[in-house]
């Protein structure tokens, strides 16, 4: 369908160089947009510009580090000096430090929000100024399930996921009179590589049958399924959605 192509629109992705980020590139690609990644694993982001380029689209490589002020600022601006205009941000970038609230450092506290709240402050700040003069854009924030509820040895992580919904729906109130959509994705449990790599351990089988009983769909998530709501929410499909905080987690939230 024509609503859901990106054709000849630049997206830029943080966090792009694997995993969901990865994933989010290449499947917007496919739909004819072109790519900005944003990350610290050189060697990923050349990977990741790889499948982009094999999909007849351009794909830009920032090196960046993000859990800096001044890492997370340049990497907005070499953006722009890529491109004066980028259609639609995703932000994807996120770090979990597990630890209990008792024991979690105020140096993994703050690593984790700076990562996963301020660098998405900060990239918007960067971007979304040239969206307004252009009276068009779209922000994806890459939030979590986590967000909703208490999950043990996840405070950080999941305190920082909280406030990104809220500022997703600040963002949405604040911009959507410029005709600037903002929404989250929440998902659940993903198996990216590092995902697999946990999840398909042996010694958490039992624990992975009984979180996949909570899920009705009866099983964890992809990163293409992920990739393929950032696809609609960036897309003219998604034009009348604002302000969602979407759970992506096979009905887990609403089941008994």
């Amino acid at each position: 369908m024509k609503d859901f192509r990106l054709d000849s629109q630049r997206v830029l992705i943080s966090g792009g160089s694997k995993g969901i980020g990865a994933a989010i590139a290449v499947t917007l690609a496919e739909a004819g947009a072109d790519i900005g990644v944003i990350g610290r694993d050189r060697e990923g982001l050349n990977r990741v510009q790889r499948l982009v380029e094999s999909n007849r689209r351009s794909c830009s490589v920032i090196e960046a580090d993000l859990t800096s002020i001044a890492g997370a600022r340049r990497a907005g601006e070499q953006a722009l000096e890529i491109s004066p205009h980028w259609d639609v941000l995703v932000n994807n970038a996120g770090i979990a430090k597990v630890k209990p609230v008792l024991e979690i450092s105020q140096e993994e506290w703050s690593e984790t929000f700076d990562v996963n709240l301020r660098a998405v402050l900060l990239l918007s700040q960067v971007i979304v100024p040239q969206m307004i003069n252009r009276g068009r854009g779209k922000v994806v924030n890459i939030s979590s399930i986590g967000g909703f509820f208490g999950t043990p040895g996840f405070a950080a992580y999941g305190a920082s996921k909280a406030a990104l919904n809220q500022l997703t729906r600040t963002m949405a109130v604040e911009w959507g009179p410029s005709n600037i959509q903002v929404n989250a994705i929440c998902p659940t449990v993903i198996l990216t590589d590092m995902g697999h790599d946990l999840w398909d351990n042996p010694s958490m089988q039992d624990l992975r049958k009984d979180k996949q009983k909570r899920i009705p769909l009866g099983r964890f998530g992809e990163p293409r399924d992920v990739a393929n709501v950032a696809l609609f929410l960036a897309s003219a499909a998604s034009d009348f959605l604002n302000g969602v905080s979407l759970p992506l987690d096979g009905g887990m939230m609403i089941s008994p």
